[in-house]
């Protein structure tokens, strides 16, 4: 399976978490997968069996509504186009109708079901595949670290913030030394 993750054209600080536990994810099914940032005119194929679109803030909402106009020509269904991430979340059914796709996933990838797939893996305890930012030109401020999460959720349920609409229960995650002790191994020590 050929698989694109995109990223929209937006500067931002930290590289695409859930992009890079979607690409290890399908690398471990054994699929191709290519990580773009912005509009690439040049890929590597004409047609991708799926493409993945993350969504970061909602004051970039035209920009990644032209990124998922731009990529449906890339897929031979609409339907093989899969968006997440916090604007998804937060403005869900506005996306799908200005973009033109159903495939709006809100929330945290905790059952690869929602994907289509039926081995119910939790993509978001993956080790997130740090490999895929050798791809792309940008350059994250925050790129050699190690990115994870401690906890989800906040009990301070501020009035301005969107944390307990993204992740109503406040819980932690675990612990992270696994996921630091395998990126070291899988794609060396960051700092």
């Amino acid at each position: 399976m050929k698989v694109l993750v995109v990223e929209p054209g937006y500067r931002n600080k930290y590289p695409p978490l859930g992009l890079m536990k979607i690409s290890a994810y399908h690398k471990r099914r054994r699929d191709e997968v290519v990580f773009v940032k912005g509009e690439v005119k040049d890929l590597k194929y004409e047609f991708w069996d799926r493409i993945y679109i993350t969504t970061l803030f909602t004051f970039y909402f035209d920009l990644t509504v032209h990124t998922i106009r731009f990529y449906k020509r890339y897929v031979k269904r609409v339907s093989d186009i899969y968006v997440g991430g916090i604007l998804a979340s937060l403005m869900t059914e506005k996306l799908k109708e200005e973009a033109g796709v159903e495939n709006v996933i809100p929330g945290v990838l905790n059952d690869s079901s929602v994907l289509g797939y039926s081995d119910k893996v939790c993509i978001d305890t993956l080790t997130p595949d740090y490999s895929m930012l050798d791809q792309i030109a940008y350059s994250y401020p925050a790129s050699d670290c190690y990115l994870s999460y401690t906890t989800r959720g906040c009990p301070n349920r501020c009035s301005f913030c969107a944390v307990p609409r993204l992740e109503p229960n406040f819980e932690t995650t675990g612990d992270i030394s696994k996921h630091i002790h395998q990126a070291d191994r899988m794609y060396g020590t960051r700092r």
